[in-house]
């Protein structure tokens, strides 16, 4: 059986004519897929990628699952300008395919359940965001003006779907209802517990965050705001943010607020053991995001025992322990949390603890029987 797998996710190619994928989209995420399936194609962007830059991210190499580039269709302009050559790409391959998986929110899973409808075609979508929220807070005009049409668009897409796969127990459950068949499973890959590095506890602190710098959805205003709070009180503390995305404006905020000595940029790593051994050298990690589903580097961050802050937004707080909780954007809040996490070592080794021992339900082994049992019944309904 052949699968389609639709997303906007941007595919990367080098001059060799080598593909790379970022992010959560590692082998272990199409393996997840070929379990079930002889083949798939993955209809995505494509992009190119600098030769030096190849290393950082994961290599796309498997002999059952090609990619399929797409026209963009973020945006307005593109989903006209783009719309009949887009439609023809899906339409061809889903002809070929058996099952089609959109993962949402995409326009380019949006299109793709559009066209199966209309095929009869057997599909399933995977809900992992907030369109509102991720438009909403982008930082764009445009982005707002277009947020309630994009809501409404994958409200309906959910809620007609036969099936469909949430990453969080409830948030976005609330936000986009599915009246099919639907269950709740992590994307995140956690394959070992670091319980050895509850003991570790730098002099200076030394406190993380993950997320692109190329827009403001993942807090990092939020972040410098509160460290430089903590600055201002004396509190020793250094800042590593490892992300893609520009990092000009990051680092001038830091150097107008006075505080860009206990800057770090660590730009690109890969995902999996790379991230993990980042996260090994991080005290407190903090997620002051704007929108997220189910933060994968949240639940990775708890693994390693790191303390971990974050704002009340999405799945956060199916996650983090109450008290670090704060409201989004309020930097106040977060420098606070922060400062009893690093003044209270006992705090800080409580946190620790219960991170360590609430991430064990997101063990590989155990998402992957709930998802695989989901797929199968899945494939016998229309097989």
């Amino acid at each position: 059986m052949r699968l389609v797998f639709a997303h906007d996710h941007i595919f990367r190619i080098d001059n060799d004519g080598k593909l790379y994928t970022g992010g959560s989209f590692n082998t272990a995420t199409w393996e997840r897929y070929l379990k079930h399936f002889d083949e798939m194609t993955v209809i995505a962007r494509l992009g190119k990628m600098n030769r030096s830059n190849n290393k950082l991210y994961n290599e796309f190499n498997n002999n059952r699952a090609i990619l399929k580039p797409i026209p963009s269709l973020s945006g307005p302009i593109k989903q006209y300008s783009n719309k009949k050559e887009a439609a023809k790409i899906i339409r061809n391959e889903l002809l070929k395919a058996d099952a089609l998986i959109a993962r949402l929110p995409s326009e380019i899973g949006n299109m793709a359940v559009n066209i199966a409808q209309d095929m009869k075609k057997p599909y399933m979508v995977e809900v992992v965001a907030c369109v509102w929220d991720t438009l909403w807070y982008y930082g764009k005009a445009i982005g707002k003006i277009y947020a309630p049409a994009a809501k409404y668009k994958m409200q309906k897409r959910v809620r007609q779907s036969p099936y469909a796969l949430y990453v969080t127990e409830k948030f976005l459950q609330n936000k986009y209802p599915n009246y099919g068949v639907n269950i709740a499973v992590s994307d995140v890959e956690i394959t070992d517990i670091g319980s050895s590095t509850i003991s570790r506890r730098n002099k200076i602190c030394k406190i993380g965050m993950i997320g692109s710098t190329s827009n403001k959805i993942k807090g990092w205003e939020v972040a410098l705001r509160a460290l430089k709070l903590l600055y201002e009180k004396g509190i020793d503390y250094e800042f590593y943010i490892l992300g893609d995305g520009d990092d000009k404006l990051l680092l001038n905020t830091a150097k107008e607020m006075g505080i860009q000595e206990r800057i770090h940029i660590c730009g690109i790593i890969p995902s999996g053991e790379p991230v993990m051994e980042w996260l090994d050298k991080i005290d407190i990690y903090i997620q002051p995001s704007y929108t997220e589903g189910l933060p994968r580097a949240v639940i990775e961050a708890m693994s390693r025992g790191c303390a971990v802050i974050g704002s009340d937004v999405g799945g956060m707080s199916e996650l983090i322990d109450k008290s670090c909780l704060h409201r989004r954007g309020d930097y106040k809040q977060l420098a606070l949390i922060i400062e009893k996490v690093i003044e209270n070592r006992d705090y800080y080794y409580e946190l620790s603890e219960r991170n360590i021992d609430f991430s064990r339900k997101f063990m590989k082994e155990i998402l992957d029987r709930s998802r695989d049992k989901f797929l199968t019944e899945f494939i016998e309904k229309f097989g």
